[in-house]
């Protein structure tokens, strides 16, 4: 179990395991993206996919910029976020995947 999030330069990051794939136009719209005034983080999330110009499965952060056409029709079509009471200093990767594959 390693950091799976990697910086692609000083703007662009993946947050994704080395054994999920992604296709590589979605990994150049980061970067495209990553060109617009004022945008300061571009980030690919696991379900990272390339759209109409701009990725889809990403997360944007800019200044005095907002991007209308960055937020996709398909909020929310993979990725989820809970809060749960395991502790950050005894959080084992491994045995919370197991755990929450019986769910």
């Amino acid at each position: 179990m390693g950091n799976y999030i990697r910086p692609l330069s000083d703007v662009v990051f993946s947050i994704a395991s080395d054994n999920l794939w992604i296709e590589d136009s979605a990994i150049q719209q980061l970067y495209t993206t990553a060109k617009l005034t004022g945008m300061k983080r571009v980030i690919g999330m696991p379900d990272l996919h390339p759209g109409r110009g701009y990725p889809i499965g990403a997360a944007f952060f800019s200044r005095g910029r907002f991007y209308p056409a960055l937020v996709g029709n398909d909020i929310g079509c993979g990725m989820a976020l809970w809060q749960t009471d395991i502790l950050g200093r005894k959080y084992n990767a491994d045995k919370l995947e197991k755990r929450l594959a019986s769910l």
